[in-house]
């Protein structure tokens, strides 16, 4: 063989087993912490005056459920943006409830609205706005309060031909029956901070949505309550829980009026390198979970970046009206950054530090794609414009 073949088959096969290698890591990650690529696949706008955020979306009928921020218009629009229709259900009449916090499809029979109020009730609308039946709320002692404009609490399923919801509640005990300041980390094991709701029987059954895999569930380290964040996947009917402090998330899958655990997922991302839970530290200087979005095969894992300890405690000393500092509020636009892990099935696959459009993620959809509501611009009324991305995958 002479030395110039040698060298031709040497290098071909040093290519060949690094284009093979090259693939393996880009199709099968192995570093969690690869930067991941999402793609714009299609954008809708919607011409309507108020600000409006996405509460659903119904595949079979390309339709969503918006709803106008802190308010109570309710909009269904298709899938080329064009408004449906648009009510106002907020208020005393009889098709009203008193403020909207959430709303579902109700499968392709109407809608599930969740009202905010001192019993959190759930109502049943048909497909022209008309309420035909009240729910108890899941709400039984107040112990958190949180308002989100681009999240959701509660996902709606069906089982066997009956309809179910299930959901984050973390007023689903009183503190006289369960106390962490007496019984510390073991409230991880007594709080059932999630719940499942048969509507065909009215029963609501109140589950533990603590993974046991969480480290300060593990150890019985006592780190805040850290109430978790759900999202289910109607694609692989599976539930996800994510606590709010820590590194590790849930996956569980739904059985009856059981969330039976299966596995826990490590998360990381290099902001969040260094950081501890634990109770002492304020929420702007840990990188706390923000949410958990189901899209496709993929969870969606959020959290904001830490402010400096030293920067923190310095704007403190100022008084009790630090927050209201403009250098302050500055101070959190740089620090503060909003940072995504993704991962599929039982493991990270890697990080997204900004998608390729500037705004918030509405909703994670099946078929893998996510609604992000587009930032404010200085295009007239772009705020309700809405794009759809997606994973960039080989």
């Amino acid at each position: 063989m002479t030395k110039s073949l040698l060298l031709s088959l040497t290098t071909l096969f040093a290519t060949v087993l690094f284009s093979c290698s090259e693939k393996e890591t880009i199709s099968n990650p192995a570093n969690p912490a690869q930067v991941l690529q999402f793609e714009v696949v299609d954008s809708i706008m919607v011409d309507a005056l108020e600000m409006l955020a996405v509460l659903d979306y119904l595949p079979s009928k390309d339709l969503y459920l918006m709803k106008e921020l802190r308010k109570g218009n309710i909009f269904l629009v298709n899938g080329e943006g064009k408004i449906i229709d648009n009510r106002d259900i907020a208020g005393e009449g009889p098709d009203q409830i008193q403020m909207v916090a959430e709303g579902r499809f109700y499968g392709e029979e109407g809608y599930l609205f969740k009202e905010f109020s001192g019993t959190m009730d759930f109502s049943l609308y048909n497909l022209d706005f008309k309420k035909i039946k009240k729910f108890d709320g899941t709400l039984v002692e107040l112990n958190s309060l949180s308002i989100y404009n681009y999240k959701q609490s509660f996902s709606v399923f069906e089982e066997q031909g009956k309809s179910f919801i299930v959901g984050e509640e973390p007023n689903s005990f009183s503190k006289a029956a369960i106390d962490h300041e007496k019984i510390g980390a073991d409230f991880y094991n007594q709080a059932n901070a999630g719940f499942i709701y048969d509507l065909d029987e009215d029963s609501i059954t109140y589950v533990n949505t603590y993974p046991e895999d969480w480290e300060p569930k593990k150890t019985q380290k006592w780190v805040g309550e850290s109430y978790p964040f759900l999202s289910y996947n109607p694609k692989t009917k599976k539930v996800a829980s994510l606590p709010v402090k820590g590194n590790q998330m849930g996956l569980y899958r739904l059985d009856g009026y059981e969330l039976i655990y299966e596995t826990g997922v490590e998360l990381s991302h290099p902001d969040r390198e260094g950081h501890v839970a634990d109770t002492e530290k304020e929420a702007m200087i840990y990188p706390s979970f923000a949410d958990i979005k189901a899209f496709g095969d993929y969870q969606l894992v959020q959290f904001y970046t830490a402010m400096p300890e030293d920067i923190y405690n310095g704007f403190r000393a100022k008084g009790e009206n630090f927050q209201s500092d403009p250098e302050y509020r500055d101070a959190m636009i740089k620090y503060r950054k909003l940072r995504n892990i993704i991962v599929k099935g039982d493991r990270q696959i890697g990080i997204l530090n900004e998608f390729p459009v500037a705004g918030s993620v509405n909703l994670g959809l099946p078929d893998g794609t996510l609604i992000i509501k587009a930032a404010d611009g200085e295009v007239e009324r772009d705020y309700n414009l809405f794009y759809k991305v997606r994973l960039v995958e080989d």
